[in-house]
């Protein structure tokens, strides 16, 4: 009993170990991606960026598709949490701008 239950504690420490390393690299894979736009908007061509990091054509993409779809994650969550600041104490959104929202 005493083995099983140790043996559970040591699964369920080395399952936060992986999703602490998965959210590790998706954060990880988000700065690169940035870092690639930054690059491309300073004039650097695609395949240039392939060559100067060593990063496959597929992999550059998946870096900036990364750090565009977190870009846009946050902007929509900037924009519900300001949608809510309006809204008073006990008002619905119509309230606050006097339409109807369907």
């Amino acid at each position: 009993m005493a083995d099983e239950l140790e043996r559970a504690r040591n699964r369920e420490a080395k399952l936060v170990a992986v999703f602490s390393a998965i959210d590790a690299r998706d954060d990880a894979q988000i700065a690169l991606g940035r870092a690639l736009v930054e690059l491309r908007d300073l004039g650097v061509a695609q395949g240039d960026l392939a060559e100067m990091t060593g990063l496959s054509a597929r992999e550059d993409g998946a870096a900036i598709r990364a750090a565009k779809d977190n870009t846009t994650d946050t902007e929509n969550m900037a924009t519900d949490a300001a949608d809510s600041d309006t809204t008073t104490a006990g008002q619905t959104p119509a309230d606050t701008n006097g339409d109807q929202q369907h």
